[in-house]
């Protein structure tokens, strides 16, 4: 299986899936950090930066997606915005990368709090 993993940070899925032989395409990650843990840990895989840019990227076929876009407008820790927070919106952009690259699997994790914050979030994604 392959895939590609948006909101990566240091790609605890690749971590996981190493055993069951399935391999990353592609990362989309923007935090320098977690970046450079990537670049160190998977040099083959190109990490494509910003994933509100996927419609610029190169023609990829992933079997699968996987992210968990950012949960802070979403989580009962916070001020529970939804959609009306910037970081709430990158989940909608998410579903945009899937509809374009329809993939036969995706995994999305993200907070309980997505499915009680004030924008019904989680019923409009379905």
């Amino acid at each position: 299986m392959n895939y590609l993993s948006v909101c990566s940070g240091i790609e605890a899925a690749s971590v996981a899936w190493k055993p069951l032989g399935w391999k990353p395409i592609a990362f989309s990650e923007i935090d320098k950090f977690a970046s450079s843990v990537l670049a160190h840990h998977w040099p083959e895989v190109p990490n494509l930066g910003d994933m509100k840019n996927y419609e610029k990227w190169i023609s990829i076929k992933p079997e699968l997606i996987i992210g968990g876009t950012p949960c802070q407008s979403y989580s009962t820790c916070g001020l529970r915005q939804g959609l009306r927070d910037p970081r709430g919106n990158l989940t909608l952009v998410f579903l945009a990368m899937v509809k374009k690259f329809n993939p036969e699997w995706v995994v999305w994790e993200n907070v309980p709090g997505i499915l009680s914050d004030q924008t019904n979030a989680f019923g409009q994604f379905i």
